[in-house]
């Protein structure tokens, strides 16, 4: 007799999780431990949320540090 195994009806929902670029970075190196045929789909859907994100913030940051560095007039 075969084992039917269950799917989770939730298992396709998309769950939103907020982590700092810190919690993110180790996140990955963990990834990167695990073996690759395993860690590579989650670092590819980290990769593909994340960097669109940390390019806004690298912009914002160097707008500010150019802001300080411009001397007000």
């Amino acid at each position: 007799m075969t084992e039917e195994i269950q799917k989770d009806p939730l298992d396709n929902e998309i769950l939103i999780f907020k982590l700092t670029v810190e919690q993110t970075n180790h996140a990955l190196q963990i990834f990167g431990n695990a073996p690759y045929a395993v860690s590579a789909p989650l670092i590819g859907i980290f990769r593909a949320q994340g960097e669109p994100q940390f390019k806004v913030l690298q912009e914002a940051q160097k707008a500010k540090d150019e802001s300080k560095e411009t001397p007000a007039q």
